[in-house]
């Protein structure tokens, strides 16, 4: 169950449509909004939420900050009718030790990104792929092009040789909103890569924990060129949300490294949500 959606907002096109994005997912899930401003300065850290005073000695570009998104969080509640709260976090680290804390169970982090132009610097590069690092609950991306639709199809990419039980949960919770056709798309370089005795005993698996798989399908793809073949099958697809899941020492080591989710994110034109072993 989602019970929080965390939403760093930067007030950037990008920011505000993930905004956007992310309250209409919390009435779906009937969760609460929490959006989150981070001003880095030169000095300990400290933070301002909800409304409680700023000294005189903060940042100007705090108090600018924190009426901005006091003024968002007002008119966001009264549109979506969702429990909506706001934080302008001051710190001198790093963004991503922002969220550091925010693995707690049931919590969702939803970024905006506006593509390959900042990919490095402002999703995968200082922000949001430090912040998939650096947290354990799931982080959904939303590119600046992309509103909210109901789900109709969406595809978990993944790689046999790993068992992914851990990340069923909150994909059963799409299901079970938006009741969509849900695709196991496995992709590899060759298919001698996986035996047909393995795919079967692992689909039997899946099958046995998502429990209802009215909708479920498995299917398999070849490439070398893995983050393509994958954005490749989402348009040919039209599929409306990718899934993958992140591990420590890299995203599915040997096929789905890091530079899966970078390439992934620079052209992506779906949602994708990344989910933590």
């Amino acid at each position: 169950m989602i019970k929080k959606i965390i939403c760093p907002v930067d007030f950037s096109t990008a920011s505000l449509n993930a905004l956007e994005y992310a309250a209409k997912l919390a009435q779906v899930f009937n969760s609460e909004l929490m959006l989150i401003n981070v001003q880095r300065i030169s000095m300990p850290a400290a933070a301002v939420s909800m409304g409680e005073g700023i000294g005189a000695h903060v940042h100007e570009d705090a108090l600018l900050a924190s009426e901005r998104l006091k003024e968002i969080a007002v008119e966001t509640n009264k549109m979506f009718n969702i429990s909506t709260h706001y934080e302008v976090e001051i710190t001198a680290t790093a963004m991503e030790k922002t969220f550091a804390s925010a693995g707690e169970k049931n919590v969702m982090i939803v970024m905006g990104t506006n593509g390959i132009d900042d990919v490095d610097q402002y999703i995968f590069g200082t922000n949001t792929y430090n912040v998939i690092k650096k947290t354990n609950c799931p982080v959904f991306i939303v590119p600046e092009n992309v509103t909210f639709s109901r789900m109709k199809k969406i595809i978990f990419a993944w790689d046999y040789t790993h068992k992914n039980k851990f990340s069923f949960s909150l994909l059963n919770e799409f299901m079970n909103e938006f009741n969509p056709q849900f695709v196991f798309l496995h992709v590899s370089k060759r298919p001698s890569e996986i035996g047909k005795d393995i795919f079967n005993a692992l689909r039997d698996e899946i099958i046995e924990v998502l429990g209802n798989t009215t909708n479920v399908e498995f299917e398999q793809i070849y490439s070398d060129d893995v983050p393509e073949s994958i954005n490749r099958y989402m348009r040919k697809s039209k599929a409306d949300m990718l899934s993958i899941t992140f591990y420590n020492r890299g995203l599915i080591p040997d096929l789905f490294h890091g530079t899966v989710a970078k390439d992934l994110s620079a052209v992506a034109d779906y949602p994708i949500l990344v989910l933590h072993a």
